[in-house]
């Protein structure tokens, strides 16, 4: 006697959960990498070396034996945020950070020539860059009530719409109106004339036609390194001309240079106080 049993016919159907199983191990992953690179602590120094200043009573940035001064810019300010909340990102390079700057630019309008000085801080800025021609920015920060992005980024502003042009010097930038009437070589000597040291020694010699090195870093109470160092930096802006005498190098300034300080309205009480007041363009 047989007996017939019915069997059912089992589903064999692979479980949807076997398939997404791979993606979620993915994300799992993922989000522990990302988890793991916002826990790396970045390098702290474990020393410092702390000496006194040699530039006390100087203006900051100001060179103290004659080598040379670059002016670093501060980072933006969106980026100081972002490496506040995230200090680990400070090990990443900076061009994978750029990005984030295009979120604050959004619901702005395009900032062009004609409405630019619709922001009064900007027409106050550019009247006192007019006013005062051939500042640096730290100068320019100094005696402008505003705080130093507000400035940069007006500065900057300005810059690329074609209000302010500017002169390099020494590592630093020199701001002029645009539309001024100064010549190349005014500007250059207006932004040499800025910087005391060199207003002095340039001084010196308009005052003392062929003086030597001894003779100028006497008179203006600069070392003879110093001195050399700021004469060797006029002479390659063709400010000063040397012409060696004997074991001597005399310096002069040069005739177009010489014509140019003399059309200034300098007031020079004993050397060390004078200063530059440029003709109005």
């Amino acid at each position: 006697m047989y007996t017939v049993r019915k069997f059912h016919q089992r589903d064999h159907t692979p479980s949807t959960s076997t398939r997404t199983r791979p993606g979620r191990l993915l994300r799992l992953f993922t989000l522990s990498v990302l988890f793991l690179v916002l826990l790396v602590t970045v390098a702290d120094a474990t020393e410092y070396t702390v000496r006194p200043s040699r530039n006390v009573g100087k203006e900051p940035g100001m060179s103290v034996s004659g080598e040379k001064v670059q002016e670093i810019d501060p980072i933006p300010l969106w980026l100081f945020l972002l490496l506040s909340v995230f200090p680990q990102l400070a090990a990443a390079p900076i061009e994978t950070l750029l990005p984030l700057k295009t979120v604050g630019y959004l619901g702005y309008k395009r900032i062009c020539k004609e409405n630019a000085l619709e922001s009064p801080q900007r027409r106050k800025i550019l009247r006192f860059v007019k006013r005062n021609p051939g500042l640096h920015f730290r100068e320019i920060l100094r005696r402008v009530p505003l705080t130093r992005g507000t400035l940069d980024h007006h500065m900057k502003t300005m810059e690329s719409v074609g209000l302010l042009k500017t002169v390099s010097g020494r590592g630093r930038v020199h701001y002029f109106v645009a539309d001024s009437s100064y010549s190349a070589e005014e500007e250059i000597l207006i932004t040499v004339l800025r910087n005391e040291s060199l207003r002095r020694i340039i001084t010196e010699i308009y005052l003392n036609q062929g003086a030597c090195n001894e003779e100028i870093a006497e008179d203006v109470g600069l070392s003879g390194a110093t001195v050399y160092e700021h004469l060797r930096y006029l002479k390659d802006l063709g400010v000063v001309i040397a012409e060696r005498d004997g074991r001597c190098v005399r310096y002069t300034l040069a005739e177009s240079y010489s014509r140019i300080l003399a059309g200034m309205r300098i007031i020079i009480p004993n050397r060390p106080g004078m200063r530059l007041i440029p003709p109005d363009r």
